[in-house]
């Protein structure tokens, strides 16, 4: 099933669907190209052809022909139906690619009954899908209202792609399963699956695809990736890695100590004297005072550098508020909140008296400042602190390149990318970042080619 418009993307950018690769607007992009507009012809041609041809298998396979189609290629769901955002490319591949066992297609099938009279579109459209096949396609680049250079991550041949209404969804680094048909050297979608996968996604799909293919390195030939069984078998891999992507579980989300995220506070009361307890709380280890609100005398506890960002050269540990009868102290895990329980019995013994820990619903917070942000329309941020944010990712990326990666092994990019394996490793996660980074206006992102100039990957 398809995620909501208002869920978060699948692909795991943390955008919702609608903002990222759901459709972004109901009303049909309009070609804005000779190229386009022909190509646009060509595909109504196609759909129409579809049309017919579905009538045609109706009528001599019965009414069910699709159900049963599906259900003897091993796709159909236990609800008896079809996987919904894999049937635009299911169906046309079964009209037109999936052999019966005398090695008919159901459009052979279909010319040799009725030999139907074809318009010259029509036998262009024909002809077409006889040369197509199903691949990994890479999206390379994308031209808003026009079209996207794909390149088949499989046999590495290029095409750009007039299909306007997909360069809505479609980003760059993105890979599509797709059939990708050509007529009079213009190419458009035969077929496609609904659901694209990001680059993490995509290199687990393309790495079985190929040892489907029998390949390690070289291109695979059309001729293979024609054959019956290839075709299938990539099909059903795009579809459980499509369903691993969708269901998996929601990250789990942790302070840099690595401690599970859980706001807790503890409250003690003060029998004793205020002044003493603020006195001994100024003293503390890693005590920061900073100036009196409304709360109370606010007191930051601090600890020497930080087990995740090395940059840091302190990490904030806790917060805590002295009131006049009262002591708060906030912090965002149970660990540390028993470890700062621990560091005031030792200092403030006899000063301070537990009444109770409290621990806030971290999920049900999240949601709120969902909803929160959904329905605020919040003031653009000011030049200067755009240019801090641009020049932070920047600076993190010129340390990243030499630091210790755990999807790397523990190598730092360089050192991987001296190796074959470690190369495709690090190439997945520049794509990554890159496909972060295009979501910025263009003023405001960063430049990562130095990277791949530097660890010369292509």
């Amino acid at each position: 099933m398809l995620p909501g418009r208002n869920d978060p993307c699948p692909c795991g950018s943390g955008r919702k669907y609608k903002k990222c690769h759901g459709l972004v607007s109901s009303a049909p992009l309009l070609p804005q190209t000779p190229a386009a507009a022909r190509a646009h012809a060509l595909k109504a041609c196609d759909v129409r052809l579809s049309d017919r041809l579905l009538r045609f298998a109706r009528r001599h396979h019965g009414a069910h022909w699709l159900r049963d189609a599906l259900d003897e290629i091993g796709v159909l769901h236990d609800n008896g139906e079809g996987s919904g955002e894999a049937m635009s490319l299911v169906v046309p591949w079964l009209q037109h690619l999936w052999r019966d066992a005398k090695g008919m297609t159901l459009a052979d099938a279909w010319r040799e009954a009725e030999r139907p009279r074809l318009t010259s579109d029509e036998a262009l459209v024909l002809a077409a899908w006889r040369a197509a096949w199903v691949s990994l396609w890479e999206v390379t680049e994308v031209q808003p209202g026009v079209g996207s250079r794909l390149r088949d991550a499989l046999t590495r041949e290029e095409r750009f792609i007039h299909d306007v209404s997909s360069t809505a969804t479609l980003r760059r680094h993105d890979t599509v399963l797709a059939i990708v048909l050509t007529c009079d050297d213009l190419a458009f979608f035969g077929g496609i699956h609904a659901l694209p996968l990001p680059p993490r996604w995509a290199e687990l799909a393309l790495q079985t695809a190929r040892r489907i293919c029998r390949v390690r390195t070289r291109p695979v030939k059309l001729d293979a990736l024609r054959e019956r069984e290839v075709q299938l078998d990539l099909l059903v891999l795009w579809m459980g890695v499509v369903d691993e992507m969708m269901n998996q579980p929601p990250p789990t989300l942790q302070n840099t100590d690595g401690d599970p995220f859980q706001l807790t506070t503890d409250h003690f009361a003060i029998p004793g004297s205020r002044a003493e307890v603020a006195a001994r709380l100024a003293a503390l280890p890693g005590a920061h005072e900073e100036p009196v609100d409304e709360e109370g005398q606010v007191f930051v506890l601090t600890k020497p550098g930080n087990a995740t960002q090395e940059s840091w050269r302190e990490t904030v540990i806790g917060r805590l508020v002295l009131t006049e009868t009262q002591l708060r102290v906030e912090t965002n895990s149970a660990r540390r909140a028993d470890a700062l329980r621990a560091m005031l019995d030792e200092h403030l013994k006899g000063l301070l008296r537990f009444r109770l820990r409290s621990e806030a619903n971290t999920a049900a917070l999240m949601a709120q400042a969902r909803r929160s942000r959904d329905h605020s329309d919040p003031e653009p941020a000011p030049p200067e602190a755009l240019a801090a944010a641009r020049a932070f990712r920047d600076a993190h990326m010129r340390r990243w390149i030499d630091e210790s990666i755990p999807a790397l092994g523990g190598l730092t990019p360089r050192e991987a990318a001296k190796t074959a394996r470690g190369r495709r490793e690090v190439s997945v996660l520049l794509k990554t970042f890159e496909q972060s980074e295009a979501r910025y206006p263009e003023d405001q992102r960063i430049d990562l080619g130095w990277i791949r100039n530097e660890l010369d990957l292509p």
